[in-house]
């Protein structure tokens, strides 16, 4: 070939490679990308991607070999497809070029939602996914998180650029976005179901009409913090004044448990409301018993008390001869020769005994509080007979007695707070249901059910054990003047800050943060479940974001 004909044949094949259409042309000519398309790629891309890195891990001698042949095999046979000069590698590379361009032919560009689907759902990363360890805490999620992610971001794609430099960069994304899921699921999962609104001990306070604050409700360093601000200027009085009412609120729950079954409400707290229960209690009781006929002594009574007096004869001998002077002075005595005692005569005997067991049940003597505990159980016959012999009251003297045994639980937390108008504490109600526990080594108390315990609990776990002082006349005015001397709008805060813990607003946000439907929780836990199985994919599609 003279130099002339080469230099023509240089021009013609110059020529034919200008006509030739490029990349993008070739996809504008081509069929348009499809749904299936995008979401083949995406299952694709840590296939594509692994191969990639694994011809640029190995030697170029053994990759070029290995090309080869391929190349022979494809030319020869035709059974797999032929590599460009620049192997793997480069066969990745025109790949995303020839998808972007038909991406932008089809006007599409940025976020591509059927790839990372396909990404997400790829058998290569959800093989990654499946053999991630499992992790409690949020930090060891995150830990595993970021391994995951990583490992996946090293499987994505390298379409432009440098392939260290690019992988580089994908794997640090792969890890930053593997941290992180876990961290915006737990998030997500929180505003579906908060704490608040899985918190048994909130709702059952809740049920109880007490109206505890935001921060009560949502608890730890939420509740923390609420408590800090009382000390501040406007704000802190109104935050001080609506914790204030969630303890007097608790205080007339736990009066309203003492008369609930005698189908009593109470509105107050303090040494006032814990009268208005006792009075209320003590006319249900004297009611009920203004109903009975009298009492019969059947075959039942005379052999349970011939039981009880022989075991009273174990007493001290002064003891001894006192029970049978007080069986025969009080009780005996009024027993007519037909076996049956008057209504009135009964409600005396009931009284006389009462005193008895109250007098002789706080000695410090063991002999006099033996005594004082078989006066009861012979005063506890009494009033078996009595049911047996008036059926018809039975309902509401039981009512009564239930009644009688919260509010010697709630007299006693009142007691202890006497110094502070008789406004208890979950704390003292707790040690007030344990004193008045009779079980054997307090047992009720170690089980947790012991009567009234389960308020107290609940109030102590979710109040606390502080009841904030009211804020003064004198105390807002001085911290309005001051914050005004500050800045106007830092009154303005303050005293918006202050509006906020009124009880409607209080209300109102408490419902937001403990408020949900029974299956909030089940879509926050399938969130949580669901957040490993999603960091592959999306770290990869992040990764292969990163470089476009």
């Amino acid at each position: 070939m003279t130099e002339q004909e080469e230099f023509e044949f240089r021009a013609r094949m110059e020529q034919e490679q200008a006509a030739k259409p490029k990349p993008a042309q070739a996809a504008l000519a081509g069929p348009k990308i499809t749904r299936t398309d995008k979401f083949m790629k995406g299952v694709r891309d840590p296939i594509d991607g692994g191969a990639q890195l694994l011809t640029n891990m190995l030697p170029n001698k053994l990759v070029s070999g290995v090309n080869k042949v391929n190349n022979w095999i494809a030319d020869n046979t035709g059974m797999v497809a032929r590599l460009p000069d620049g192997g793997v590698d480069q066969q990745v590379r025109d790949q995303e070029k020839a998808y972007q361009a038909r991406r932008a032919a089809a006007g599409e560009q940025g976020f591509d939602g059927y790839r990372l689907t396909g990404n997400v759902l790829s058998p290569a990363n959800l093989a990654i996914a499946a053999r991630a360890p499992a992790a409690v805490s949020l930090a060891g999620r995150m830990g595993v998180g970021a391994g995951v992610g990583g490992a996946s971001a090293a499987l994505a794609p390298v379409g432009y650029g440098d392939f260290a430099t690019e992988k580089s960069k994908q794997i640090g994304l792969g890890l930053g976005l593997g941290a992180l899921l876990p961290v915006a699921a737990a998030g997500i999962g929180r505003v579906i179901s908060p704490n608040a609104s899985r918190n048994a001990n909130l709702d059952m306070l809740k049920a109880e009409g007490v109206r505890p604050t935001v921060g009560q409700a949502l608890g730890g360093r939420w509740n923390s913090l609420e408590e800090k601000l009382t000390s501040t200027p406007l704000m802190g009085d109104g935050i001080a004044s609506a914790r204030r009412r969630a303890m007097e609120d608790f205080n007339v729950a736990a009066i309203n448990r003492a008369t609930g079954p005698i189908g009593v409400k109470s509105t107050k707290a303090g040494h006032e409301g814990v009268r208005q229960a006792g009075d209320a209690i003590s006319d249900a009781y004297n009611a009920a018993l203004g109903k009975i006929s009298g009492v019969k002594l059947d075959t039942q009574f005379n052999s349970d008390l011939t039981q009880l007096h022989g075991m009273a004869q174990g007493l001290t001998t002064e003891m001894s001869s006192k029970f049978n002077r007080t069986l025969s002075e009080i009780v005996m005595r009024k027993v007519s020769r037909t076996g049956s005692i008057l209504a009135d005569d009964y409600k005396a005997i009931d009284s006389e005994l009462g005193k008895t067991i109250a007098q002789f049940g706080k000695s410090s003597s063991a002999s006099e509080q033996e005594f004082a505990a078989s006066v009861q159980q012979l005063q506890a016959l009494l009033k078996q007979q009595m049911v047996r012999s008036n059926p018809g009251v039975a309902k509401e003297l039981k009512a009564a007695d239930t009644a009688w045994a919260n509010l010697v639980r709630v007299e006693g937390a009142a007691k202890s707070a006497k110094n502070n108008e008789g406004f208890f504490t979950p704390a003292q109600l707790n040690m007030a249901a344990q004193t008045a526990d009779q079980s054997v080594r307090k047992r009720a108390t170690s089980r947790g059910n012991a009567l009234m315990q389960d308020l107290g609990n609940a109030g102590q776990t979710v109040l606390g054990n502080k009841v904030p002082n009211s804020g003064t006349a004198e105390r807002l005015m001085y911290g309005a003047g001051g914050s005004l001397l500050i800045s106007p709008a830092l009154t303005g805060g303050l005293l918006a800050g202050a509006g906020a813990y009124t009880s409607p607003l209080q209300k109102l946000f408490v419902g937001a943060v403990s408020s949900r439907p029974g299956s909030a929780q089940g879509a926050a836990n399938a969130l949580r479940k669901a957040a490993p199985v999603l960091i592959p994919g999306t770290s990869q599609f992040g990764a292969s974001v990163l470089e476009k």
